[in-house]
């Protein structure tokens, strides 16, 4: 079993590691409490190194022309730069080929993480079962196997009809992480297209370029940067011939969406590779968005309005739920991007700004739109889960920078609205036909850490990464019984979905001990949670030793996960010794007080 990705590391780093959660902990003080580092829920869907890119084969969007031709020039000089690109790492293929095998187990860890797990689930009835098994990894199959049926039905040919699925079913394939058949099949469909008499059809000519957008996105999620960056940038300048050609066109908007697609994920991109400036890739992402708003920007009717950075409810009416999470997934990428240069208050404001925009697309959801779990739907439309997941996923980003701000209080309000909000999602059936538009929200407006009790027969993956980060956040602020509450939590989620052995308990042990050895100085208790975590850590350990006493390749993938694993060993070892000298300091003082 595989948890959401709880601290930032390279994609690279997530896939060599079993377990997916956990940064190193510091050791224990005994006289005041000090932190071990923070973990930090990481989003689920569709990733790689947490940046967001979004591949979609669909070209039938409500999207937009971007002012000066002027900016895209810019754009793209600023990221041919070579002064500033670092060489990407040479691997060899068997390397690469471990890296895109890894990638499955990965995603359908994050596609899975929202989730109630299946086995041993005795607590839900028919109806719910049914719905479960169409969340995150289930739906996507199940839409891979119905995609698969119809294109073994069409007949095999040269027409648009076929060549577009042969594309879903390629988008379909990256979705569920399955890299080579992805890219396979986005091969086969290019070559099909570019055999074709292209001329000036411009189906065709973005079918290419949507393409090469995809086969981008399939090298990058591989870590293969330098291919990557050769597809985007070619899907870059085949959007913008298309735009310069076709201005007067009715499908104008979308193509705009198209290019602002690509613009979003060769800047999230670029981040990765080392190939901007981080204020440069800010530019790319705003050009990303400013394509994807463009018919929205400027009305002739003056009925849709921008607000500074705020798209407002009647813009949101207008849009697909594929239109909204677009744009919510280039203000996630501009938020990364801020936090990790310690903006703080910049990203925790462009995070809220996603935030409403994520909360409005939920609000307008009905029953009916809740209850569409079917395999029908279009393949690049985002589903009910995945939207009300994203209202989620903004909050535990909000809560992440707050923390990372060393502001407690705050990040402690956030982790609470974001269980909250994934628990009550879990639930929650959407609005009644008759209710949609109206002006006062349906979702509620906070939570409190108390109130929200523990469903273990239906608990997530997600739910027990956000309780332990809850759980840390209040014991920084002198809430160690409500911290530890959340951790026991924790704890039990993660021992009936991984088993005692996981090492994802191990992690939840040390924050608890050191919550028992440090303010609560119950040195006892504490003792035992740091033996436990001890006993996991060294048999996990043990396990990849003799999995991969081997050298070259194998070694290449496993000395991240080892050195980690080593490490919290150590300060397991630490922990022990200190609660032991600990206990022998109150033993001597005890016994000092009976002789006076």
């Amino acid at each position: 079993m595989m948890w959401p990705r709880i601290s930032q590391h390279s994609l690279q780093a997530s896939l060599r590691r079993g377990a997916t959660t956990g940064s190193s902990l510091a050791s224990l003080n005994l006289f005041h409490y000090r932190a071990y580092n923070l973990c930090q829920p990481h989003q689920n869907q569709f990733t790689f190194n947490s940046w967001r890119s979004f591949i979609s084969s669909d070209s039938s969007f409500h999207g937009i022309t971007l002012p000066d031709d002027e900016d895209d020039r810019q754009a793209l000089h600023s990221s041919n730069n070579s002064m500033i690109q670092e060489a990407e790492v040479v691997k060899s293929e068997k390397d690469k080929q471990k890296i895109r095998d890894s990638i499955a187990e990965v995603v359908r860890a994050e596609l899975s993480a929202y989730s109630t797990p299946k086995q041993g689930n005795t607590q839900i009835n028919d109806d719910e079962h049914d719905r479960n098994v169409l969340e995150g990894y289930e739906r996507l199959l199940q839409m891979l196997n119905s995609a698969q049926a119809r294109h073994d039905h069409m007949k095999a040919d040269n027409s648009l009809e076929y060549t577009q699925s042969m594309m879903d079913l390629g988008e379909l394939h990256y979705k569920l992480g399955n890299m080579n058949q992805s890219q396979d099949i986005f091969m086969s469909a290019l070559k099909q297209l570019l055999e074709s008499n292209i001329g000036t059809d411009r189906n065709i000519m973005l079918m290419v370029a949507q393409c090469m957008h995809s086969l981008g996105a399939v090298h990058a999620r591989c870590g293969e940067f330098d291919e990557a960056f050769r597809w985007y940038e070619e899907a870059v300048r085949r959007k913008n011939e298309i735009i310069k050609e076709n201005r007067n066109s009715e499908s104008i908007n979308s193509y705009h969406f198209e290019l602002g697609k690509t613009y979003n994920a060769l800047a999230a991109l670029q981040t990765m590779r080392g190939g901007l400036q981080w204020r440069d890739a800010m530019s790319m992402f705003q050009l990303a968005e400013r394509h994807q708003l463009h018919g929205y920007l400027n009305d002739d009717d003056n009925f849709l309005e921008m607000e500074g950075n705020v798209v407002t409810k009647n813009i949101v009416e207008k849009l697909t739920p594929h239109h909204v999470q677009s744009i919510v997934n280039i203000r996630f990428n501009v938020g990364k991007l801020l936090h990790q240069h310690a903006q703080y208050d910049d990203a925790i404001g462009t995070f809220r700004d996603a935030l409403d925009l994520a909360r409005l697309d939920v609000e307008r959801m009905t029953t009916d739109d809740v209850q569409d779990f079917g395999a029908s739907s279009a393949v690049s439309h985002p589903s009910p889960f995945e939207r009300k997941n994203a209202v989620v996923e903004l909050l535990v980003q909000i809560a992440d920078v707050h923390a990372s701000a060393q502001k407690y209080d705050e990040a402690a309000q956030a982790y609470e609205e974001a269980l909250g909000y994934h628990i009550f999602f879990r639930r929650w059936t959407g609005n009644s036909v008759e209710s949609k538009g109206q002006a006062a929200s349906v979702l509620p407006a906070t939570f409190s850490a108390t109130n929200i009790k523990l469903d273990c027969d239906n608990a997530t993956t997600m739910e027990a990464a956000i309780r332990s980060n809850l759980a840390h956040a209040l014991a920084h602020i002198g809430q160690e019984k409500l911290g530890l509450d959340h951790y026991e939590a924790s704890l039990k989620i993660k021992r009936q979905i991984g088993g005692n052995d996981h090492i994802e308990v191990a992690h939840t042990l040390m924050g608890m001990g050191a919550v028992y050895g440090g303010p609560l100085r119950d040195f006892a208790t504490a003792l035992n949670c740091f033996k436990e975590a001890l006993y996991i850590y060294r048999g996990k350990l043990n396990e990849l030793t003799d999995e991969c006493g081997i050298s070259g390749s194998n070694k290449f993938f496993e000395d991240d996960e080892t050195v980690e694993i080593d490490g919290h060993i150590q300060n397991a070892v630490k922990n022990i010794g200190l609660i032991e000298a600990g206990l022998l300091k109150d033993r001597e003082d005890g016994i000092t007080k009976k002789r006076r």
